[in-house]
């Protein structure tokens, strides 16, 4: 497939911390960045969100919040549009996830919820937009998570080595891409990536995240706790599987630490938080896939130094041999834009109306186009 167009990829995380937007090529079926921004999120509307949080559940479409969001990210792109001399008719479309504000599953339906209005957007920056990936899996019988799979192994296939990307967000996911060994792409969320040690420093250090992972790297890891965690029944799971930091919250911390009378310091839950994200990657890569040779790590959590460093120790523990761990730079892309070149790959995908398996990712029926296209009016 050639496709000698420009297209975008906007979306920002469930922690609220910025809003990323790159912009890409795939011309002769390559992925090439050509510029990658992270933004601050707005503070007023990320109050606001927070504040209406279940209110935008039942009523989001019509929400002002909604609204607003979409214009933020309108000025996001002409910005960058304007700062990389890129005209507005040189995209071909824009790829937008939006903000989550729920993924769950009720009365056995499976629900995802993004605040945007493709409408305000298309209109705003007079540019296609496509958008609606995850809802679209789910009426195909899917999870509408994770989504990162069949993307990775377009950009990091390899052909000999059994190569796991792991992503890791406010939830991790990881992928098993093709192989000699393998002729499917799968993948699933394994838990909790980042949720829940942003909530414990939001909560016992006043702080967003813990750079570098420089405050767990000071304390010890629990094994008791560590075990209790471990004991949850979504670890029990196996693929295709999704979660969201809905289930995965600080309550979700405290209950467990409650539940066994556990009483430690601050700096050893924070450890502890750190070594189960780390763990419960390794171990549904060991119980999904049995063999791994090469991790690599893309996301907000590839720059966790700690975490890191757990993911190479706890894989080379449960494997039993040397384990290559890396983020995607190694293999040339920022891991912090590999999530936006997922939705301008996505976009592109709609556009060129390229069927996406997903059976063994998300559990979808079928071979299915993802995505909804929202022309300028």
């Amino acid at each position: 497939m050639i496709d000698n167009k420009l297209y975008i990829g906007i979306l920002s995380g469930t922690s609220m911390d910025s809003i990323d937007c790159g912009i890409y090529s795939f011309h002769n079926s390559a992925l090439k960045e050509i510029a990658f921004y992270e933004n601050d999120y707005p503070k007023n509307i990320k109050n606001e969100i927070i504040k209406n949080l279940e209110t935008l559940k039942e009523n989001y479409i019509k929400n002002e919040i909604n609204t607003n969001l979409s214009n933020e990210y309108s000025k996001i792109i002409n910005r960058v549009l304007k700062k990389e001399n890129i005209q507005a008719e040189d995209i071909e479309a824009i790829g937008m996830h939006g903000q989550t504000i729920s993924h769950l599953k009720y009365d056995n339906k499976n629900i995802s919820i993004q605040l945007g209005s493709p409408n305000v957007f298309a209109k705003n920056t007079m540019i296609k937009v496509v958008s609606d990936f995850r809802n679209h899996d789910i009426e195909n019988g899917g999870e509408g998570a994770p989504l990162a799979p069949l993307f990775h192994n377009y950009v990091f296939k390899e052909h000999k080595k059994k190569r796991i990307i792991v992503n890791i967000g406010g939830i991790s996911n990881i992928s098993l891409l093709k192989n000699s060994h393998n002729d499917k792409v799968r993948g699933h969320d394994t838990g909790p990536g980042n949720t829940l040690i942003d909530s414990w420093m939001k909560n016992n250090y006043n702080k967003n995240f813990d750079e570098n992972g420089n405050i767990a790297s000071k304390y010890r890891v629990d094994g008791n706790l560590l075990n209790i965690f471990l004991k949850d029944n979504y670890f029990k799971k196996l693929g295709p599987k999704s979660t969201t930091t809905e289930y995965f919250c600080y309550d979700w911390i405290l209950k467990k630490i409650k539940s066994k009378k556990i009483l430690l310091g601050k700096g050893d839950v924070l450890a502890t938080l750190t070594a189960l994200t780390a763990m419960s990657i390794i171990n549904s890569i060991k119980d999904n896939y049995s063999v791994c040779d090469e991790i690599f790590v893309c996301g907000g959590g590839a720059f966790n130094k700690t975490l890191i460093s757990n993911i190479k120790k706890s894989a080379e523990e449960i494997f039993q041999n040397e384990i290559l761990v890396d983020t995607t730079k190694t293999l040339g892309l920022n891991p912090k834009s590999v999530e936006a070149g997922l939705f301008a790959w996505l976009a592109m995908c709609k556009i060129n109306k390229i069927k996406l398996n997903y059976t063994e990712v998300t559990g979808a029926k079928e071979p299915c186009i993802l995505g909804q296209v929202y022309n300028i009016k």
